[in-house]
């Protein structure tokens, strides 16, 4: 009789992406608004390198929904977006994973900017230079975002 392994850990990337979520909420000073980081991509980044079955572009495309509907901003355009760069990363996620760090932290770069090109041109807000700051920070904290999400999948066995 042959045992077949489930895949686990549904809930610990949910949990990873709420929590991603609440970090998208955190109040900010007036000054600092501009730098934060896209967290919620950077999550779903990982997991859709990590495990891409698990994490594709539907998932990515209802949490854009909920983005869009929690910051205020135009029905379906992070949601186009989200999908848009998780059909991206799935595409390229073999190589992608076979990056050093600092060669996946431009590619996070790359990819916040596009998530933030596509907001500039669909909704009706106008593009300043403070637009490009979250891909800046985005590429900073990318390090932190990979090794902590990945002790996670490991420790917890996510699969």
């Amino acid at each position: 009789m042959a045992t077949y392994k489930t895949p686990q850990g549904g809930v610990i990337i949910v949990f990873s992406v709420l929590f991603a979520m609440l970090l998208m909420l955190l109040p900010l000073p007036e000054t600092l608004r501009f730098v934060r980081p896209e967290w919620v991509i950077m999550v779903l980044i990982y997991w859709a390198m990590a495990l891409p079955n698990r994490v594709g572009v539907g998932f990515a495309w209802v949490v854009g929904l909920l983005i869009d509907v929690m910051m205020g901003g135009t029905l379906g355009v992070l949601a186009f977006a989200y999908a848009l760069v998780i059909y991206l990363v799935l595409g390229f996620h073999l190589q992608l994973r076979q990056y050093p760090l600092w060669q996946q932290a431009l590619s996070i770069m790359s990819l916040v900017l596009l998530v933030h090109i596509i907001a500039v041109l669909i909704s009706p807000r106008t593009a300043s230079w403070h637009v490009w700051l979250p891909a800046v920070t985005s590429t900073i904290m990318w390090p932190f975002v990979y090794g902590t999400l990945r002790k996670l999948r490991r420790t917890l066995k996510v699969s």
